[in-house]
């Protein structure tokens, strides 16, 4: 072989490796939402999502479950979900790669039917519960220049993802004395009600001279992946007092069983050399995986000032260092990094909230004010990374039927951003999230 056609496809092969190892075989699964486990509905929301003490709706089954004995009527309730997040990065190494990005999405975030009942003289409830857990919806363009010896391949990258986390959830809690309640919810992580998993599709053109030789390169992937597993929550609800109440709730750890299908694809084309220098390749790969999901456990203590104000506060933490992916030749890496094991370490998640309910009484009705603030960092390597927020929540009630609404605005300065492998890359992160629930007692 001439020894130029050599070198070309040696460069080639070096560029379409780096690539493929940087996108597809480096296994980072990036949750669009905040990855630490949380509840559902307007209303915990409202409160900065300070409910393990509160917990006295459906939604108590995605928080804690023991809360759902303070439901006296049977009823059915529903939770929308609008997520936005916008994201400004910059880096020291490729600053050609500094941009904006923002997405949104919509969809329905709960759906809970619940049975309040009595037997053996004790109340007890059980409630069938749907919630989308996790959002995968992103949707990321950069550009990258390869440098090659002396010469350079300019690149406009097109990331997009979508998809999510479900499950649908019964849920039981008894009444053991009149002033403790303990509960369980079980988490079937299953395509029950469509897609339950992701995927991402990824498209880079990079074009530009290799020894004087124009070229031209097109890669495309698509990778899916489906989950599916079974984990559960435990709660308790302790009535202290007429003031004080205190909560506590266990997230168990599972084995989560991930199936993976990649089409990739990549073509590269010389306009000035003969056709044998141009080439396409295609590949298709499945396998079947293994995710370590985490275990967390939280308590929240409420306190009652008055009929008509309530403050709350929880304290929760999430062991991300369970969290493994190993693939079907037993490697394991951490999610997180997209690394060896045994490379990199993952510390737990701490997560504060703090919020508050204060009802104006009226004749007729009664219309809720809430607030709350909270610190929900992610897990990075080595050492979380700081996120912050706020959030504000009413509603009002309408003979059987009580309609609440949230705004939650979550931020991170200065942290790791979505385009991932770039080193020196730090995003701006913005992220809003509207919540309307309905709930009808019967």
């Amino acid at each position: 072989m001439h020894p130029f056609k050599s070198l070309l496809f040696f460069l080639c092969f070096i560029i379409l490796s780096g690539l493929f190892i940087l996108d597809v075989s480096a296994q980072q699964i990036e949750i669009a939402s905040s990855p630490n486990p949380v509840g559902s509905g307007a209303r915990a929301m409202g409160m900065g999502g300070a409910f393990i003490g509160v917990a006295d709706d459906a939604t108590a089954a995605s928080w804690n479950p023991a809360g759902l004995i303070q439901l006296e009527r049977p009823e059915i309730s529903a939770v929308y979900s609008y997520y936005g997040r916008e994201e400004s990065y910059t880096s020291d190494v490729r600053p050609e790669s500094e941009g904006t990005n923002s997405m949104s999405s919509g969809s329905l975030n709960y759906l809970s039917i619940a049975y309040p009942f009595q037997w053996l003289k004790k109340n007890m409830i059980i409630t069938l519960n749907y919630q989308r857990m996790y959002d995968f919806n992103k949707d990321i363009d950069f550009d990258y220049n390869w440098n090659i010896d002396s010469d350079m391949l300019k690149d406009h990258i097109h990331f997009e993802q979508e998809g999510g986390l479900k499950t649908i959830s019964p849920a039981f809690a008894v009444q053991i004395t009149p002033w403790l309640y303990v509960g369980m919810t079980f988490n079937i992580w299953e395509d029950i009600f469509g897609h339950n998993g992701w995927e991402e599709k990824y498209h880079s053109s990079p074009s530009g001279m290799i020894s004087g030789n124009p070229v031209d390169m097109r890669i495309d992937y698509k990778d899916r992946y489906t989950f599916s597993g079974y984990n559960m929550h435990f709660g308790f609800l302790w009535n202290i007092n007429n003031m004080f109440t205190l909560g506590g709730v266990y997230k168990t750890e599972f084995t989560a069983d991930v199936k993976r299908k990649l089409k990739f694809n990549q073509s590269q084309t010389y306009s000035t050399l003969p056709p044998e220098y141009s080439s396409e390749s295609h590949i298709v790969h499945k396998e079947d995986m293994e995710l370590d999901m985490p275990d967390s456990y939280g308590i929240g203590l409420a306190v009652r000032f008055s009929d008509n104000f309530t403050a709350a506060i929880d304290v929760c933490r999430t062991e991300w260092g369970k969290y493994i992916l190993t693939d079907e030749d037993g490697h394991q890496t951490r999610p997180i990094t997209g690394e060896p094991k045994s490379k990199t370490s993952v510390k737990p998640t701490h997560q504060v909230r703090l919020g508050g309910e204060y009802l104006f009484i009226k004749e007729n009705t009664v219309i809720p004010v809430r607030a709350g603030i909270f610190y929900d960092p992610e897990p990075s390597e080595n050492s979380p990374e700081d996120y912050y927020g706020c959030s504000v929540g009413s509603g009002f009630k309408w003979k059987n039927l009580l309609v609440d609404a949230a705004y939650q605005y979550r931020f991170g300065d200065d942290v790791e951003g979505d385009v991932i492998g770039i080193p020196g890359t730090k995003a701006d992160v913005q992220q809003h999230l509207v919540l309307v629930s309905a709930l009808f007692h019967f």
